[in-house]
């Protein structure tokens, strides 16, 4: 996915990742938080939003690395029916990444939302960067999608926390 016409996205101090060209960056308030969003260009749709975290660690020998793990843990929401396919490996050399998909229901439509982590500790805190591309369940599973899908996968692994 890297070439000479991706362009380099740094989001909050927190992280910095690459994605092709072509793809148009907006900024949008969500419950009064700043969150990055990335519209792919035309046919393929959906939207990549981004947001970001620092915590600072628990009490213990392990306290980022606990505080990450958490993290992830309630990322992939092991209680809720509508996610799906969740993972939760070592990212890299310090890192935590995980993943789901979600479903959801909102006036009548039926969206899939594919979900990443990845976090890792830095300057003493666990910082953490939380992707999710939305788009129309009935996109799901087209051809555009599936290849957006695996590019997105390849340059959110590939990013760098820091």
């Amino acid at each position: 996915m890297t070439g000479e016409r991706d362009q380099q996205i740094e989001w909050n101090d927190v992280v910095r990742f690459r994605l092709p060209a072509g793809w148009r960056a907006d900024v949008e308030e969500h419950e009064g938080h700043s969150v990055a969003a990335f519209h792919p260009p035309a046919p393929v749709g959906g939207v990549l939003r981004l947001v970001t975290d620092r915590v600072a660690p628990k009490e213990g020998p392990d306290g980022v690395t606990a505080v990450l793990r958490e993290m992830a843990l309630r990322f992939v929401r092991p209680q809720d029916s509508r996610a799906s396919d969740r993972t939760v490996e070592p990212w890299g050399e310090d890192g935590i990444v995980a993943q789901a998909v979600m479903m959801t229901e909102e006036d009548g439509r039926t969206d899939a939302h594919y979900l990443w982590l990845v976090g890792a500790e830095r300057a003493g805190q666990a910082s953490v960067a939380m992707f999710s591309y939305g788009l129309p369940a009935i996109m799901d599973g087209d051809e555009s999608c599936a290849a957006t899908l695996a590019q997105l996968d390849a340059a959110i692994r590939a990013a760098e926390i820091l």
